[in-house]
């Protein structure tokens, strides 16, 4: 059976827009991405806005040029801002609610905090709009974090507890883990796994040619497997040959271009 292939943009796809912007996702739309992702935090008054940082880490001076922490910033101070190198707002999650009910294309959010309130907020929010079926929330897996107070598989366990509906996904940076075990302990719908510049899955499977076993395992239990960043052909092809056709992208039409060079 032939791997489906659904291509999902980084942050609304930030090689085609200024990310995690209403401008970016709708360009993803355009371009035909499958569905996007974006990145929430919240602000001094406790709204839901769309933005990167580090987690738990204050600092949006990369993405606005504003110095301000974030944890001093209202929403009526947030909304004056603009993303950098562009005219685009920070975005409320209320907008990209409200575009992805327009749209009907699928949202995945990743919260950048481990506050107790954010999970319940976006959550009630997402039950506000009707749009359970449509947006989900991911975050990742880290070992490290084990044994601090509030690690990030949490928050996926607290929103599936909140709506057992709601689809989540988590982002696996290990490639000697067990990754079905990783996603039942969560109760994950979806497992990404995720590298940055070098692809350090591919250079593992290299040697233990374990990847397609596992890929397996999770589609015969229900779980979906997506992989990425994907920059290359090669990304591509290599993901594909590995039964994996979830392709998370910053350039939409570039990694669409690649899918149809591999067939």
């Amino acid at each position: 059976m032939a791997t489906q292939i659904k291509i999902l943009a980084h942050r609304g796809g930030m090689a085609r827009g200024p990310e995690n912007t209403i401008a970016a996702f709708r360009q993803a739309f355009e371009d035909g991405a499958d569905a996007f992702e974006c990145d929430v935090r919240l602000t001094k008054d406790q709204e839901p806005i769309i933005i990167h940082t580090g987690f738990d880490q204050d600092n949006i001076r990369q993405v606005t040029g504003c110095s301000t922490p974030l944890r001093e910033l209202n929403w009526k101070d947030v909304k004056k801002l603009r993303v950098l190198d562009s005219d685009q707002p920070v975005a409320h999650l209320d907008e990209v609610l409200s575009f992805v009910e327009e749209t009907g294309l699928p949202c995945a959010i990743e919260p950048k905090e481990s506050s107790e309130t954010l999970i319940p907020t976006v959550v009630n929010r997402i039950r506000q709009f009707d749009l359970v079926d449509k947006v989900g929330i991911l975050t990742f897996y880290a070992r490290k974090e084990l044994a601090t107070f509030y690690p990030r598989k949490k928050l996926l366990i607290q929103a599936k507890r909140l709506e057992p509906k709601i689809q989540t996904g988590t982002i696996i940076i290990n490639p000697m883990a067990d990754f079905l075990k990783l996603a039942e302990t969560i109760d994950a719908d979806g497992v990404i796994i995720g590298w940055g510049r070098i692809n350090h899955f591919r250079l593992y499977n290299h040697f233990a040619r374990s990847l397609v076993r596992k890929v397996r395992q999770l589609k015969a239990n229900g779980i979906t497997v997506e992989g990425g960043f994907v920059r290359t052909q090669r990304d591509v092809e290599w993901l594909l040959q590995n039964e994996i056709g979830g392709l998370w992208a910053d350039d939409v039409p570039k990694i669409k271009g690649f899918v149809a060079g591999s067939r």
